[in-house]
């Protein structure tokens, strides 16, 4: 049991090691990374200086009645440094725009002084080059009301290939990178990132990039205890070429928040997908969940505080996503303390 179970939490082998007995249960971590480290209280990606939890965007309701009220309370409550991560698809660029009237109303600035902003162009088969992403650029800046983007991601390779059914593809990922490149040298950008790219789309986008005299500072990638193994190969390629890694889904999509229990349903999504979803999540991270909740019992915390800083352990930056102040003033709590020996 020890040992498979330290398999799936993906430690054998690596930097951490999860140990169980009769009466200990503890993390010993070691994080190794450019970008953080848990005792700092403010961590670096490229140029910036950032708070130890990003606060992820892709969950605010855009068109409920409150919206902008919520919108305005989140970005009011949020410490300073805190990083805002956002794109152009979510809400087809009405989350940009809501976040910009957010913070004129909260009097907040969204900038390196203040809350420093990231946001993400979306590869498709009718953006054709590298003018596509400047254009997507300077509109993504006029929706969050910003003259420059701190932190401007490719949110994915350029998977989409509609005429690939036919034998015809035509990737333009470094037509993209050109256009990164091209915002960064127009002073539109002040840090290059890119999203969901594995370990060989990395060194592949960092070499022509850096041949480009743009430095690649972050790689946004699905990072927590479930996903620890698949990741693993990708977070060293980051810590190879010293680039950021920014973890989406600390929570395994909810499995690990410790409020969904196979025993009791009525602890379960009632949407069927989600309930679905949900039950294969728990099903396959059940041993891990059960770890996770009793490490968060001994040290007064939650199982949601546990999960997102063994992140930070792991030496990448967590982003939560949250629709209120009430969950991100939560999510604050993961930081600030360290997983160690009982």
């Amino acid at each position: 049991m020890r040992q498979s179970l330290c398999r799936r939490l993906g430690f054998i082998g690596l930097q951490g090691l999860l140990q169980i007995s009769s009466t200990t249960i503890f993390f010993t971590t070691e994080a190794h990374s450019l970008c953080t480290g848990v005792s700092k209280s403010h961590l670096s990606i490229g140029s910036l200086s950032v708070a130890p939890v990003i606060l992820g965007t892709l969950r605010l309701a855009v068109d409920d009645d409150d919206a902008l009220t919520k919108a305005t309370n989140l970005l009011r409550a949020a410490p300073r440094g805190t990083l805002i991560d956002t794109a152009e698809l979510y809400g087809d660029g009405k989350v940009e725009a809501l976040l910009g009237e957010a913070a004129n109303r909260a009097d907040r600035k969204l900038g390196p002084d203040d809350l420093p902003v990231a946001t993400k162009f979306a590869p498709g088969p009718f953006r054709l080059n590298s003018g596509s992403v400047v254009e997507a650029c300077r509109a993504s800046a006029r929706r969050l009301n910003v003259e420059k983007i701190d932190l401007y991601q490719m949110h994915f390779r350029d998977i989409k290939q509609p005429l690939s059914i036919i034998g015809l593809r035509n990737e333009k990922d470094e037509d993209y990178w050109d256009g990164l490149a091209e915002c960064y040298h127009a002073g539109l950008i002040s840090n290059v990132g890119v999203c969901n790219y594995g370990p060989e789309t990395l060194r592949r986008a960092h070499n022509y990039l850096s041949n480009r005299g743009v430095p690649l500072v972050s790689n946004q990638i699905n990072f927590n205890l479930m996903r620890y193994r698949s990741s693993g190969e990708t977070k060293d390629a980051c810590d190879e070429l010293g680039v950021c890694v920014m973890g989406y889904h600390p929570l395994g999509n909810g499995a690990l928040a410790g409020k969904y229990d196979l025993d009791d349903l009525t602890t379960l999504p009632t949407l069927p997908s989600k309930r679905r979803r949900m039950k294969w999540y728990l099903k396959n991270s059940r041993p891990v969940v059960d770890v996770v909740r009793r490490i968060a019992e001994s040290r007064g915390k939650s199982c949601a505080h546990v999960a997102t800083n063994w992140v930070l352990h792991k030496g990448a930056v967590p982003i939560v996503g949250s629709r209120d102040d009430v969950q991100f003033a939560d999510s604050l709590e993961s930081a600030g303390w360290s997983l160690s020996k009982e």
